[in-house]
């Protein structure tokens, strides 16, 4: 290869030698085809990678949040590989890992899952949170006190064995599309008793502060405006703590999860600096970030 590319060189040197100004442009490149053949670099391996997609209330799509892009460049980046993320609604996503196969990101370790996928170590964490209008807030310490109410979940999603085991015989559950601006109308106009919203936030009131910027429909233009007549209030224990996480099925991929395990270890012993959010705006950028969150970490249920 070497050779070859010098022998280019002498021929084009020869072609030229009439135009000093063409032979050094000739040298330039020939000698960056010869330092590349040196030095080949590996090519890169493709991944498919399954991820729900996540839309806002006027059905455009919401971005991935950079906490998780950052993980996926990390990985890329130490096992020379490349995600080719294929975006589908939720249901979808998962029904393609489960039956086809493949890599996908944002799936709940439950135990019916855990037959029949490896799971990685969690990336981040989710919790649950039941919301209310602020004037109709109740006692909730575990899944018995929901008994009798409705409420408002993702169609499709999975909230962990308790929820899922008595959903529609201890309460009834509401399902409706993955954006929270209808199920938060439904919930001002007393149609549901309570909401699950997903957020990494561990502090019910600044889940509070996230969900009072969230735009919900209006009914006299149709726009979606900020609510500011409807008090919200997050309960001050989550339903569900729940890792997000990478899973494929079993017999696939092994190796992979097993190295994407060894990249989360790494990335989790590295001290974390702490930001204290400073202003509503700080709020309303989370929630564009963790929306997608809820698909992978609420709702996805991941």
């Amino acid at each position: 290869m070497i050779n070859k590319a010098f022998q280019l060189l002498q021929m084009h040197l020869c072609a030229l030698c009439y135009s000093p100004l063409r032979v050094a442009s000739h040298i330039l490149v020939l000698c960056l085809l010869a330092q590349l053949s040196i030095t080949p670099s590996a090519a890169q391996t493709k991944i498919n990678l399954l991820f729900g997609e996540n839309r806002n209330e006027k059905g455009e799509l919401n971005p991935i949040p950079e906490r998780f892009t950052n993980v996926f460049a990390r990985i890329e980046k130490d096992l020379n590989i490349q995600f080719r993320l294929q975006m589908y609604p939720w249901n979808r996503a998962v029904k393609i890992a489960s039956t086809e196969g493949g890599l996908i990101f944002g799936l709940s370790l439950t135990p019916e899952r855990a037959e029949i996928f490896n799971f990685s170590e969690p990336v981040v964490y989710q919790y649950l949170w039941l919301v209310t209008r602020a004037d109709q807030q109740f006692d909730y310490k575990t899944i018995q006190d929901l008994k009798g109410k409705t409420i408002g979940v993702v169609r499709g999603s999975k909230y962990g064995g308790e929820f899922d085991q008595l959903k529609n015989i201890l309460f009834k559950a509401d399902d409706d599309i993955d954006a929270y601006g209808p199920r938060l109308k439904k919930l001002s106009n007393k149609r549901i008793d309570a909401m699950i919203f997903a957020s990494p936030l561990t502090n019910p009131k600044d889940v509070e502060k996230l969900i009072s910027n969230i735009k919900i429909p209006n009914e006299n233009n149709n726009e979606n405006s900020p609510n500011q007549t409807i008090r919200f209030a997050v309960l001050p224990v989550p339903v569900l703590k729940d890792g997000i996480r990478f899973a494929s099925l079993k017999g696939q991929n092994e190796k992979l999860i097993k190295d994407i395990d060894r990249i989360l270890a790494q990335l989790n012993s590295k001290p974390k600096i702490r930001r204290k959010p400073s202003s509503a705006s700080t709020h309303i950028d989370t929630y564009k970030s963790v929306h997608i969150a809820t698909k992978l970490g609420q709702e996805n249920n991941f």
